[in-house]
């Protein structure tokens, strides 16, 4: 990737917006930075909005920010997507690279999930969990997430607790190693 090439070769030269210390965008940075072994000048913004105005003004070079908010800005031609944080390409945008292709095992990547209280009964989650699946199957909600640009998992429970759990470890260990504090 020509740009780690120019990281590399101009340390602290790049500088980044991000959504504010401690968000998706910062700890993204931060995981880029740390696997590309390159150094940004991080500018925090208070929020997505005022960072990509600092983007589109040219205060900043660079912007991990979540699709769903910053895609309208890539098709409306004023800024240029360069690659997506999700493992695998997005089906949304085939032609994308993910940043993985060019440093493996990255992965960054908003994602919700519907949650409930550890004592609600097993069948209750276990219907929820079912319709959940059945709905991200229907043609108009696949569409809805992918108009989102959103990829609709449905996994089950079980799988969804071991993925959660997974992505706070991954980020703590960011945390520490990046000694981000909260101010």
């Amino acid at each position: 990737m020509d740009f780690i090439a120019y990281a590399k070769a101009n340390p602290g030269k790049v500088v980044a917006a991000t959504q504010g210390i401690g968000t998706t965008s910062h700890l993204t940075s931060e995981l880029f930075q740390m696997m590309a072994g390159v150094k940004f000048v991080q500018v925090p913004y208070r929020g997505s909005a005022p960072a990509l105005q600092g983007l589109l003004a040219g205060d900043v070079d660079i912007m991990f920010d979540n699709l769903g908010v910053s895609l309208a800005l890539v098709k409306g031609g004023q800024l240029r997507l360069i690659a997506v944080g999700t493992e695998k390409r997005m089906s949304a945008l085939p032609d994308v690279p993910t940043i993985a292709e060019t440093l493996p095992g990255f992965a960054s990547s908003a994602w919700f999930a519907v949650v409930a209280p550890p004592s609600t009964p097993a069948p209750i989650v276990a219907k929820i969990s079912a319709d959940i699946a059945a709905a991200i199957k229907d043609p108009d909600v696949r569409k809805r997430f992918a108009d989102l640009s959103a990829e609709p998992v449905g996994d089950t429970p079980a799988e969804a607790a071991a993925f959660m759990r997974a992505d706070v470890e991954r980020w703590n260990k960011v945390i520490k190693a990046a000694n981000v504090r909260l101010e």
